[in-house]
């Protein structure tokens, strides 16, 4: 017989009888168990489980342990929560079966449980409930609770039809039953829950999967959770604040804050409060990212630490209730959390990761920021860049933006005063707490100008600072000496030069508004942060140098600046596109431009047009050096400039007002040579680089010929002559060399001609200038092998010196018919205008012959046989045969079979042909013709070519005649076929 130590069958009576008495009290009780189990609680029957352990333990003053099991029975899964502390006792029960009417009124401060609901998640998952106790047992069943209303039901008609109208929805929490049982070894009261079905165990097996240090830290009560589950290995969980680092604080709060809260929590005046991070691992060691007061709610905190605090909770206990209450305890929670931060500073560890950035993540969240902000700001966490032993708060700290290195900041920290040392990547939380976080150009602005010989100590102090991109920017506002005797803020702008350039030209630069650095305070940290090393040919480049020295081209300064500079290596082609325009005295005294005279002796002034280009002084070649001169334009040979960034289109060229920026200036015909790029290219069509023989229109008319020669021996020249441009598309064109020398030479190579020990018909022989270049250079020059290699405005020109009626030689229209791609459609074309005959006709009066056959209808139009018909009728724009007439086979004629000799030839010739003694196609006599594949003809040859054309071998239409003639010749035949 089962004993019932708790009275539980006078709670059950004065249930039912309230019940009874008033059926809609059934149904106030089932709604609000369902509300908890399947709506506040549907989700939390292990963290209520756990929530009452640690608050029995607490009640007994006992460590808390608590042992979670889901283990399989016959019956179907089996969910235990275990705990030591004080056992069931005849309230407990009681607080069980009601709703809101806790037995832990009079708890301590750090119970979690006081309102009696929490117990009600059980029935998120389970119909059939025990709690086990060393004092007893009780259980609720869903089952027993229809039982027991269907007996009360009979008697109360109504109290049935409210029964009957839930459909089975009962509170089955309101009618406590005395079991047997007692819990597991060790433990003081265990609850046991019979899952509704397999969903419900994978419901809670997800629950325990999450179970770990967070519900510790959050139920001080507990010490020790053991998690056995029959899918999984089991879980000791202990030790908890080996793991985390915890700040904890706790005291009562004025009674007059608890003045609107209900009045069951109205004795509760005491709060608590803990914060917990991990030492090392994720930010929240993989707790949920809310509030926890002290279990979980569904408030989202996003800050890096773990909160536990005894914040009010609305009724569903899911959400923290706004009020004064809330904020006061919100205060001691910033209290504690800095508090937190500074044990991690003390401990070496970082403090800043406390500090909360973006967006908060709720409204509980958005009252706590600027609490845990304030507070933080006020507490010493900073280490001192000049001494770091010693925190500093951030109300009073300076520090550098960006990431940098302890030895530099302690060269500062003695300068200013508060700097500290922040963690790497920590501004953003600096910021937060009021740090002024200063960049270093800040802080270096306020560094005063070095006496006469502290620069280069200054400098490498400061050098350590620019490890990498967004120091060396700080930095570039460190004061720069130059030599004119200015210091200016700012290494950006300045040039660093080498030691061994002149001064003189030096000091004429600083006068001209380039801005050198003192060769005394020149060093390594100036270029790295903005200054630029510069040598002779940078100086050059610069524009502001350039505009100088053009302004006064005449001027001797200027002149022996630019020289010197020069004297110090070879000057590239944008440089020397300007220095070109420096005067410079000729042989005969007059000031010429340097582009325009040549070194007296040298293969320039042998090669050039002395008229054109004059000598150089002699006077002035001894004081200053040939590679001087021929560095700023003095021409000593002939030579290959690049002309940059080419556009295929003259509107791309400069106005003139700036030398440099004319492209091709000292290029006879370059706009005409963009003009011919845009024609091949396209127009506009980018090229790039352009390489070119300068000064070609200077050579003296009789020396060109040699100059062809030197072009042959000399590499660098042969490369201008060789290389085609290309466009970015992938386009070719020849170069400006090559092009200048066929259209603006006067040596007879504008149009193309046979290389050399070539033949072909169309195609003149090579001029006489050509014929000592080896094919590759006669290529270049317009050279072809024969007319298969014409361009379109090649074949333009030779179909455009024809004149109509002219009688063409069959290699040569033959020619025209296979390769012809003029760039214009002709006005007229070669074509057969009778058999065996062929002449110039107007395009008007031809046709494309589709076939071999309608060569012989030049009634229809003259005919151009050509082997590709459409591409014939697309390059002349023509028609063709059979777009003009039908070609039909008059009647008459004898079908009769091929011979089988042609067959061993041709093995797919057709079976039989027609035989006619007077062939007509569209009433025109003809000798053979195809129709519908069908051969027609008047005579054996005429079969041959029907045969021929109907096979598509064309080429064997001889050896067809020849075997139609004499079939013991097919063997013959068939063997001249063999490759």
């Amino acid at each position: 017989m089962t004993v019932d130590p708790f009275g539980t069958a006078a709670v059950r009576a004065a249930a039912l009888g309230a019940w009874q008495a008033s059926p809609a009290r059934l149904r106030e009780d089932a709604n609000v168990e369902e509300d908890h189990a399947r709506g506040y609680y549907r989700d939390r029957v292990v963290v209520e489980l756990a929530q009452n352990a640690a608050d029995a333990a607490l009640r007994a003053g006992v460590p808390g342990r608590l042992l979670l099991r889901l283990a399989r029975t016959e019956e179907g899964t089996t969910f235990v929560a275990a705990n030591t502390g004080a056992p069931l006792d005849e309230s407990g029960v009681a607080s069980l079966a009601s709703m809101r009417a806790s037995s832990k009124r009079d708890a301590g401060p750090r119970a979690v449980g006081r309102f009696g609901v929490g117990f009600a998640a059980v029935r998120a998952v389970a119909d059939e409930v025990s709690v086990l106790s060393t004092t007893g047992g009780v259980r609720f069943s869903l089952r027993d609770t229809a039982a027991m209303l269907d007996q009360a039901g009979a008697r109360v008609p109504a109290l049935a039809e409210e029964v009957r109208r839930r459909d089975g929805s009962l509170p089955a929490l309101r009618l406590p039953l005395p079991t047997d049982g007692s819990p597991p070894s060790g433990y003081d009261t265990a609850v046991v829950l019979e899952l509704r079905d397999e969903v419900a165990a994978d419901e809670v097996r997800v629950l325990l999967r999450a179970v770990g240090d967070p519900l510790l830290l959050a139920l001080p009560g507990l010490v020790e959770i053991l998690v056995e589950d029959a899918d999984a290995p089991p879980r000791r969980i202990a030790g908890v604040h080996e793991r985390w680092t915890v700040a904890s604080d706790e005291g009562e709060l004025p009674l007059a804050l608890l003045a609107d809260r209900p009045v069951e929590e109205r004795a509760a005046r005491s709060w608590r409060v803990t914060w917990a991070v991990p030492r090392g691992g994720a930010p929240d060691g993989g707790a949920p990212r809310v509030v926890h007061a002290p279990t979980p709610t569904d408030d989202p905190l996003d800050l890096p630490a773990l909160l536990v605090a005894t914040l009010p909770l609305d009724p569903t206990r899911r959400h923290v209730a706004a009020g004064p209450l809330a904020d006061a305890v919100l205060e001691h929670a910033s209290a504690v959390y800095a508090a937190l931060a500074a044990t991690l500073a003390a401990a070496g560890e970082d403090p800043l990761a406390l500090v909360p950035t973006g967006l908060p993540a709720g409204p509980v969240d958005a009252a706590l920021r600027p609490r845990v902000l304030d507070a933080l700001g006020r507490m010493p966490l900073l280490t001192s860049a000049a001494d770091p032993g010693r925190l500093v708060p951030a109300a009073l700290a300076v520090a550098l933006a960006g990431p940098v290195r302890p030895d530099a900041l302690a060269a500062l920290g003695g300068r200013i005063a508060g700097l500290v040392t922040l963690p790497h990547g920590r501004e953003t939380q600096a910021r937060a707490l009021g740090v002024d976080v200063r960049s270093l150009a800040d802080l270096v602005e306020d560094v005063p100008a070095a006496e006469p010989g502290q620069w280069l100590e200054l400098y490498e102090a400061l050098a350590s600072l620019a490890h990498d991109g967004a120091a060396r920017e700080a930095l570039g506002s460190l004061p720069v000496p130059l030599v004119d005797g200015r210091v200016v803020r700012g290494a950006r702008g300045t040039l660093v030069v080498p030691p061994d350039l002149d001064a003189d030209a030096l000091a004429v630069l600083a006068g001209w508004g380039v801005r050198i650095v003192d060769p005394r305070a020149a060093h390594a940290l100036l270029e790295r942060v903005g200054a630029q090393g510069a040598d002779a040919v940078a100086l050059l480049r610069r524009a502001d140098v350039r505009r100088a020295a053009l302004d006064a081209p005449d001027d001797e300064q200027t002149t022996e600046t630019v020289l010197a500079l020069a004297s110090a290596g070879p000057l590239p082609d944008d440089v020397r596109a300007w220095t070109g325009l420096l005067e410079l005295p000729a042989a005969d005294g007059e000031l010429t431009p340097a582009d325009g005279l040549v070194l007296p002796g040298s293969a320039a002034a042998d090669l050039l047009d002395p008229r054109v280009m004059a000598p150089l002084a002699r006077d002035v070649l001894d004081r200053w050096g040939a590679d001087a001169l021929v560095a700023v334009g003095v021409r000593r040979d002939l030579v290959v400039v690049t002309v940059e960034d080419v556009l295929a289109d003259p509107a791309s060229l400069g106005d003139g007002d700036d030398p440099a920026a004319l492209q091709g200036q000292s290029l006879d015909g370059w706009e005409d040579y963009l003009e011919h790029l845009g024609r091949v290219l396209g127009d506009g069509a980018y090229v790039g680089q352009v390489a070119a023989i300068a000064d070609l229109d200077a050579v003296d008319d009789g020396r060109l010929v040699d100059v062809l020669a030197r072009l042959a021996r000399d590499p660098e020249l042969r490369r201008a002559v060789l290389e085609p441009v290309r466009s970015e598309t992938g386009g070719t064109a020849s170069s400006y060399t090559a092009w200048w020398l066929r259209e603006r030479s006067g040596l007879d190579l504008g149009e193309p001609f046979l290389l050399v020990g070539a033949h072909g018909p169309l195609v003149r022989s090579a001029p006489e200038a050509v014929r000592g270049l080896d094919p590759e250079l006669q290529r270049a020059l317009g050279g072809v092998t024969g007319p298969g290699e014409l361009d379109a405005r090649a074949w333009s020109g030779i179909l455009a010196r024809w004149e109509p009626g002219t009688e063409v030689p069959v290699d040569a229209a033959t020619a025209v018919w296979r390769w012809a791609a003029p760039d214009e459609v002709p006005d007229h074309l070669p074509a057969l205008v009778a058999p065996g005959r062929i002449e110039v006709v107007p395009a008007v009066e031809a046709a494309v012959a589709d076939a071999p056959m309608w060569w012989q209808r030049t009634d229809v139009a003259a005919m151009v046989p050509a082997s590709d018909a459409g591409r014939a009728a697309a390059v002349f724009d023509l028609p063709r045969a059979a777009e003009l007439a039908p070609g039909q086979v008059g009647s008459g004629g004898v079908v009769a079979p091929v011979p089988d000799a042609v067959h061993l030839l041709l093995r797919d010739a057709p079976r039989a042909w027609t035989e006619h003694d007077d062939l007509t196609v569209d009433g025109v006599p003809v000798e053979w013709w195809v129709q519908d594949g069908q051969p027609h003809a008047v005579h054996l040859a005429g079969l041959a070519s029907a045969l021929a054309q109907c096979a598509g071998r064309w080429d064997l239409r001889y050896a067809l005649e020849a075997v139609l003639v004499d079939p013991a010749r097919a063997v013959e035949a068939a063997l001249d076929q063999l490759p």
